[in-house]
């Protein structure tokens, strides 16, 4: 017997390797992205609240499988799967960790396997967009030749408790510090954060690109396949937007800034689905370059007016947070914090997206 899981909105899954004779076999379920260079592998996590199973029935003598899905051991559904219609569905599922047990039977009920599949996570994609800072420059960064990578290349405490979040590839920062191509950028922190505080599975895709500005990344939005590509694969339910600082360093105006930012979050409305409540707009970081602190204020004021106006969640102030304690939160550096800086900006951004689990419980079940 093959099972094949099918997970979530698009129709497409894993192949699930069969059991062999009555025995119990266990198999991981893993999710895999291909990020900017490389891959990264995760435990496997879904945002639709919809589970679906197919099986094949591709050994002689299986009549039926039970499929069980269990809940902290607990069985919260099952289903008996026949040849002629080899699919379970298990739709409207609360977000948490599951276990697929997938019982291959002969026709006088004889069990010929058993296949136990997890995790199978329902929960919260965040895509996190932005430029170097999110990034993770001047963080916590690792050298990795292989950039298939996986939690178990980096130290535990680079690594969410789940194993979900670890440092990921940095598409640009590494040029400037070669010593590093990964970074563990605020992602791990806010994913021990935010899945306490949710209550379900989260996992932050980092999506920062070093050096670019909100018309840069709004024509990466339009243009690069592979971005797109990821944003399909992932789904994400929320969205995190921190761009400006390069603005600024270019010297675009306030009203140019205002108008890529609003092209940004009209992409995630009617591209991607998202909900404006779900798409979260933080302020710039402070930045100790000459000349900059002015145009990143009138910034700030126009990110404010996007949020009223398009009914988006007000995201940190970066702006204010890091106007303070400069050797503290960055070092001898201007813009990037340094690796205490990073753990600052994950609290920051905890408490802003707390509230976000009233938005999860009023909202529909296939969200």
């Amino acid at each position: 017997m093959k099972e094949t899981a099918t997970l979530g909105k698009t129709g497409r899954g894993s192949m699930l390797c069969a059991a062999d004779g009555p025995r119990v076999t266990r198999c991981p379920l893993l999710l895999t992205v291909a990020d900017t260079k490389g891959t990264y592998t995760i435990p496997h996590i879904q945002t639709s609240r919809r589970i679906r199973l197919s099986i094949d029935f591709g050994r002689s003598g299986q009549a039926n499988a039970l499929v069980r899905l269990l809940r902290g051991g607990t069985v919260v559904a099952e289903q008996i799967v026949l040849p002629v219609e080899p699919i379970a569905c298990f739709p409207d599922l609360a977000p948490a960790e599951y276990t697929a047990e997938i019982t291959a039977r002969d026709r006088a009920g004889n069990v010929l396997g058993v296949k136990v599949v997890e995790p199978i996570g329902v929960g919260a994609v965040l895509a996190a967009l932005g430029d170097s800072i999110t990034e993770g420059y001047r963080g916590t960064g690792f050298h990795r030749a292989d950039l298939n990578l996986r939690a178990e290349h980096f130290p535990p405490t680079a690594v969410s408790r789940d194993g979900r979040n670890f440092p990921q590839h940095a598409p640009t920062a590494h040029r400037h510090m070669p010593e590093s191509n990964c970074f563990k950028s605020w992602m791990t922190t806010l994913n021990d954060a935010l899945t306490g505080v949710w209550r379900r599975p989260v996992f932050v895709a980092n999506e920062g690109v070093g050096g670019i500005t909100a018309a840069a990344y709004l024509q990466m939005m339009r243009n690069d396949r592979d971005w797109q590509r990821r944003m399909r694969q992932l789904r994400p339910n929320v969205w995190l937007v921190h761009l400006g600082v390069n603005d600024g360093r270019a010297k675009r105006s306030p009203a140019a800034f205002a108008a890529d930012m609003n092209a940004i979050v009209a992409r995630l409305l009617h591209e991607y689905a998202a909900r404006p409540e779900r798409i979260v707009v933080a302020k710039p970081s402070y930045d100790y370059a000459p000349g900059a602190a002015p145009i990143l204020a009138a910034y700030c004021a126009e990110i404010d007016r996007l949020v009223e106006r398009r009914g988006l969640r007000p995201g940190p102030d970066f702006y204010r947070a890091y106007a303070v304690d400069r050797t503290r939160w960055y070092g001898d550096d201007p813009v990037h914090p340094n690796p205490e800086g990073m753990e600052h900006m994950a609290r920051l951004w905890a408490k802003a997206l707390e509230p976000l689990v009233q938005v999860f419980s009023n909202g529909p079940a296939a969200s």
